[in-house]
């Protein structure tokens, strides 16, 4: 019986649909690592327990999605083949002709619907797209299992002959952090221990701009200042390296140690003839983008505790400490010069009270939430603030983000300062 050409039109967008199923799934489900697939248990018990039986058995369901795709495409190619004959026989022209129009046409649309687009989609919807799919990837790998086990069983053997089992995989930072989260919810470890595994294993992929002290923050002193408002500034920051700058902060031209100060304290005559520039010591210039394992090596063999962080033009974007180095390996450190405020206050069950410089990790984290995003320029809670209202925030400010509802109350020069988060219905 011969298909008219409805039907085989037809059967090809449907082995397209087929198509993009199988390659979105391979993207979707295998961006699943032990704690994204623990969380999307948790949401989706029964679809998360099927997640989890393919998830056991990777090389099975790579076995399966392979096997599956690469059976509607060559479906869909003969199907193709079908079509242009017979339209090189009702348009005359010949078979040769034919073929050379369709193999490219047939690539293009397969590469466009069946493979790029849908693992695209895949990639930024993983969890939507495993909710659609891992049902049936279920069924079909129980279906097609003879076949996928021969295969599977064959590549075990391949492995084993070309020794690609005995490859030693290393251990993945993401591994290590999973442990230890684990780890903190079965009370094997202290939460002190957990912040300080994530600290180390997190710390060689942590660049200056990630834990600098914003450039609105800086304490630092003009050249033009005296000696009692050198002072007045180490005593309200508390600080005992202060920058000095000439004109403006992106002119920093070196660092005035409170140390180096103590000799005019005791001698008011002394302090008329004080030029800061002359006491002011060397400036470490650092970029953005600089790794701070990198930079504490730089500190040491240097002898510094100070950097000086500057963007892709040259201006003054933060400072950086050594400790704030070490307080991203041990946590907050605090001495008898810090002013206690806390970054994140929890008012009731729902609702907290969070500055705005708080890092969208530790958000996320609190939160169990994703309130990050790749393509948007903003690290911190603040950040985000700005980056969705796509304006200069006022106090009173909301909007609602994943079922969360920020609220500004407190801008200080333009910068959201805190910020009032709960939990909506």
């Amino acid at each position: 019986m011969e298909f008219g050409w409805s039907i085989k039109i037809l059967l090809i967008v449907i082995c397209f649909i087929l198509s993009a199923f199988f390659s979105g799934s391979e993207v979707a489900l295998f961006s699943f690592d032990k704690k994204k697939t623990r969380e999307f248990k948790k949401q989706h018990k029964i679809i998360g327990s099927y997640l989890q039986s393919l998830l056991d058995n990777p090389r099975r369901l790579l076995v399966t999605i392979l096997i599956g795709n690469t059976i509607v495409n060559v479906a869909a190619s003969i199907i193709a083949v079908m079509l242009a004959l017979e339209a090189a026989h009702i348009f005359n022209f010949s078979v040769e002709l034919a073929l050379l129009i369709q193999i490219p046409l047939l690539t293009i649309l397969i590469l466009i619907f069946g493979e790029v687009s849908p693992k695209l989609w895949a990639n930024k919807y993983p969890n939507q797209f495993t909710r659609v799919v891992v049902i049936p990837l279920y069924w079909l790998g129980i279906i097609l299992y003879p076949i996928s086990k021969i295969l599977t069983d064959l590549l075990k053997l391949l492995s084993s002959k070309l020794n690609f089992d005995k490859t030693k995989t290393a251990l993945h930072s993401t591994d290590i952090k999973e442990l230890a989260d684990l780890s903190i919810e079965t009370g094997t470890i202290e939460e002190g221990e957990h912040e300080l595994i994530h600290g180390i294993v997190s710390f060689k992929t942590v660049t200056a701009r990630e834990v600098m002290t914003p450039r609105v923050d800086i304490a630092a002193v003009s050249l033009d200042a005296n000696f009692d408002e050198m002072m007045k500034i180490i005593n309200e920051s508390g600080h005992s390296r202060i920058p000095l700058y000439e004109n403006s902060l992106d002119k920093v031209i070196g660092i005035i140690y409170a140390k180096d100060l103590l000799p005019y304290l005791s001698n008011p005559e002394i302090r008329k003839s004080l030029s800061l520039r002359n006491i002011a010591r060397e400036a470490m210039f650092v970029p953005e983008t600089k790794l701070i394992n990198v930079l504490l090596h730089d500190f040491q063999e240097k002898n510094m505790h100070l950097g000086i962080v500057v963007d892709e033009y040259g201006g003054t974007s933060g400072l950086i400490s050594l400790e704030d180095i070490l307080e991203e390996i041990v946590g907050e450190i605090r001495d008898e010069y810090d002013r206690e405020e806390n970054e994140i206050v929890k008012l009731s069950e729902n609702s907290f009270m969070i500055l705005g410089k708080v890092s969208i990790d530790e958000l996320n984290e609190l939160l169990d939430q994703d309130f990050s995003s790749e393509n948007d320029d903003y690290d911190t809670v603040g950040g985000f603030i700005f980056n969705q209202a796509g304006i200069i925030p006022h106090q009173g400010f909301h909007l609602i983000h994943n079922n969360y509802k920020f609220t500004v109350k407190e801008v200080i020069n333009q910068r959201v300062n805190k910020v009032l988060v709960e939990k909506v219905n």
